[in-house]
C-alpha cells in the first residue's frame, strides 16, 4: 500500500506528522512526500524532502493533502491540480486537512460540494465554488476533509478504518498512546495540559472573557505530554476538542 503527501511552500508540518504517524501503522505501507519540484518545501514546523514527483508517483492507494500557509499558491499549481485529479479516478481515498481543502477545491474535487476546512479558509473555498461544513470531518465519496490538525488524526483513523477495519484502529491508536505514556494514564494529566494550552492562546489572542489578563502561572509540574498522543486523546474526546475550537476563534478586545 501507498500513501503519498503532498507537500508545498508553506505546508503545515503538524498536520504532515498527524497523517503520517498514523497511517505509517499500517501494515506493509508506503508513506511517501510528493511535490511538484525534486528538493524540498519549507513551512511552518520544518523543511520537507520530496521523495517523488508527483508525475512519477504511481500506484497510490491514499493522496492527502495537508493545510498550510501556502495553499492560494498550492492550489494554482497546474501540475498538483492534474496530480490530485488522476488520484480521484485512480486511488481509493483523497483526503485533506483545514487548508489543503482549497487546493482539492481548486483541482474539482469537491464538485461544489460542502467540505470541512480550517475556519479562515472559508472565502478560498468559495472561491473555488465550494462551501465551508461546520463539521469536524466530513466524507463523500473516497475524499475525506477535516478542518485542522486535531481533525487530521481523526481523518487519519477514518481513513484506517476504511482500509484494514476497526481493529486497526485499535492498534494503531494504542501504539500511538503507548508512545506517550505514563503522562496518558491519568486523564486529569491531559485535561490540564489542555487548558494550559488553552491558556496561552487566550494570552496571545488578547483579553480574556472578563476583560482582564492572566497572571503569570509557574513551570508546569507535571510531564510534557507528547503532542500527537494528545491529539489521538482528542479524537475520543469532543468536549475538549469544542473547547479548543471556541479558544482558537475568540478574537482579541480592542
Amino acid at each position: 500500500m501507498r500513501v503519498a503527501i503532498v507537500v508545498y511552500d508553506g505546508v503545515l508540518n503538524a498536520e504532515i506528522e498527524a497523517f503520517r504517524s498514523v497511517l505509517g501503522l499500517l501494515r506493509d505501507v508506503e508513506v511517501v512526500t510528493v511535490g511538484t519540484h525534486l528538493g524540498s518545501f519549507s513551512g511552518p514546523g520544518g523543511i520537507q524532502p520530496v521523495d517523488l514527483l508527483v508525475d512519477d508517483a504511481h500506484d497510490v492507494d491514499v493522496a492527502v493533502v495537508p493545510g498550510g500557509i501556502g495553499c492560494e499558491r498550492a492550489a494554482d499549481d497546474a501540475g498538483l491540480r492534474e496530480f490530485l485529479l488522476r488520484m480521484e479516478r485512480d486511488a481509493r481515498f483523497v483526503a485533506a486537512s483545514s487548508t489543503g481543502t482549497v487546493v482539492l477545491a481548486s483541482a474539482g474535487l469537491l464538485h461544489g460540494g460542502a467540505a470541512s476546512t480550517h475556519w479562515l479558509a472559508a472565502d478560498l473555498l468559495r472561491k473555488y465554488g465550494s462551501e465551508a461544513d461546520d463539521r469536524r470531518l466530513v466524507v463523500s465519496g473516497n475524499v475525506i476533509t477535516c478542518e485542522g490538525q486535531i481533525s487530521a488524526v481523526d481523518a487519519a483513523f477514518t481513513l484506517v478504518e476504511r482500509l484494514e477495519g476497526p481493529a486497526a484502529v485499535e492498534r494503531i491508536r494504542s501504539t500511538l498512546i503507548e508512545r506517550g505514556e505514563p503522562h496518558l494514564r491519568d486523564p486529569s494529566l491531559l485535561e490540564r495540559a489542555i487548558e494550559r494550552t488553552l491558556g496561552r492562546a487566550r494570552d496571545l489572542l488578547g483579553a480574556l472573557p472578563d476583560g482582564g489578563r492572566p497572571e503569570q502561572t509557574p513551570p508546569p509540574t507535571e510531564p510534557p505530554v507528547t503532542p500527537l498522543s494528545v491529539m489521538v486523546e482528542l479524537v475520543d474526546n469532543d468536549e475538549l476538542a469544542r473547547r479548543m475550537k471556541r479558544s482558537a476563534r475568540r478574537r482579541p478586545r480592542h
